[in-house]
């Protein structure tokens, strides 16, 4: 259950859903809502095609089920396209979640792992400042296909993300500023760059 002091140092928070569930008789029945996915926020049908996965805080969780997805894929011989996940956090002693099994699915060669940490020793860390600097790897998955797939806060995350993009489109390309807007927005348009985003707060 998610209970604990509220932020606001009056009361205490309780988690909706947890307590929810745990106030749950045995036996008794559940209602819950199933919904289809965002157009084209899925991991391609065709295994071998590039991913470029982006996601800070609560944005790795659709990244995790595709980094399990790609793992039983491969355990069922099938041939993985190359992958690449940008997850960012605060501090990698307090809020890295799942950092052993990410790094056993990077050792495993289900994905590339790049960690931002804002909160750590020396500057502090987004996940576009590591875009920028993989640079030359992401460009070149880029040009073999990738589907970049964005998720977490759209209120600045996701806007610095694709102004990273799209300086990478200009610095690989010598394109323009117009040209490389034309050039993410046509890769939204062809599900190749693909959002699941809300307002951070």
């Amino acid at each position: 259950m998610v209970e604990g002091p509220a932020a606001s140092g009056r009361g205490l928070y309780r988690g909706v859903c947890s307590n929810y569930l745990a106030s749950r008789r045995e036996g008794e029945t559940i209602f819950a809502t199933v919904r289809e996915t965002k157009a084209g926020f899925r991991l391609p049908d065709d295994p071998s095609v590039p991913i470029i996965m982006i996601g800070p805080g609560t944005g790795l969780a659709p990244f995790r089920g595709f980094l399990q997805a790609r793992a039983a894929q491969k355990a069922g011989g099938a041939t993985l396209g190359p992958a690449m996940l940008f997850f960012g956090c605060r501090h990698p002693e307090q809020d890295f979640i799942y950092a052993d099994e990410l790094k056993a699915f990077a050792d495993d060669c289900i994905t590339e792992l790049f960690v931002a940490f804002s909160r750590s020793d020396g500057p502090k860390t987004y996940v576009q400042h590591l875009l920028a600097a993989q640079k030359a790897r992401v460009w070149e998955l880029i040009e073999q296909g990738a589907v970049i797939f964005v998720c977490g806060d759209g209120s600045k995350m996701e806007p610095d993300v694709k102004a990273a993009l799209m300086q990478i489109h200009r610095d690989c390309t010598g394109s323009d500023a117009d040209a490389a807007a034309r050039w993410i927005a046509d890769l939204g348009t062809e599900n190749r760059y693909v959002l699941d985003v809300w307002a951070g707060g």
